[in-house]
């Protein structure tokens, strides 16, 4: 469902919120590349998008919401240690649509500073958690990818991580060399895309 989406007090316009038969459900900013929230029961209340004028054009989450990083998921650093950008400029991302899987699971293509990313995002079966792959056509120098941030990540054993006192937890391949920084008051959890066609996929669990 393409809808406006109220994210820590600022409308959002140009969200894509998806939601599965396992009650397992995410909503994703197309201009920003960002899973914004997931969520676990009904899907979305969308009264304010038709009741009287539905001026608010606003879709509401129906469950217990966890709510992510607005920023977007990629950006070019020039050096590990320097801040991830609040958001990408609305003109340096073009949406190129999106495809889905036989399991009807939403791939996200778009076109970022040049750079090609399709963004593919699933429901485990059973609904215990979504897995995410990012794939880069031709990553260019200094590409990372920022896969959580909060006031403190711990790394944990085989490749788990537990975010914001176990509030949630990734998992992630240690082949792609994922590390945690500090960053301000906040911790981020990145990974390094590197080479042609590179994909970076982890697991949400929560």
């Amino acid at each position: 469902l393409r809808s406006f989406f109220n994210y820590e007090g600022k409308k959002r316009t140009h969200i894509m919120s998806v939601g599965y038969p396992s009650q397992v459900n995410y909503a994703y900013d197309l201009k920003q590349g960002a899973l914004l929230e997931v969520w676990r029961g009904q899907f979305l209340d969308v009264t304010e998008m038709w009741h009287e004028r539905g001026e608010p054009q606003l879709a509401v989450p129906l469950g217990s919401v966890l709510k992510l990083s607005g920023s977007p998921s990629l950006a070019v650093l020039p050096d590990a240690n320097a801040p991830w950008p609040a958001a990408i400029a609305f003109d340096d991302l073009q949406n190129k649509g999106y495809v889905l899987d036989k399991a009807r699971n939403p791939t996200f293509n778009y076109i970022m500073n040049g750079t090609a990313v399709a963004d593919k995002i699933a429901a485990v079966p059973g609904g215990t958690s979504l897995e995410r792959n990012i794939t880069v056509e031709s990553a260019p120098a200094g590409l990372y990818c920022r896969v959580a941030a909060a006031p403190h990540i711990a790394a944990l054993d085989e490749g788990m991580y537990a975010i914001d006192g176990r509030s949630y937890y990734i998992h992630i391949d240690k082949r792609l060399k994922p590390f945690i920084r500090q960053s301000g008051n906040q911790q981020e959890l990145l990974v390094p895309v590197t080479g042609s066609k590179d994909a970076v996929t982890y697991s949400i669990i929560w």
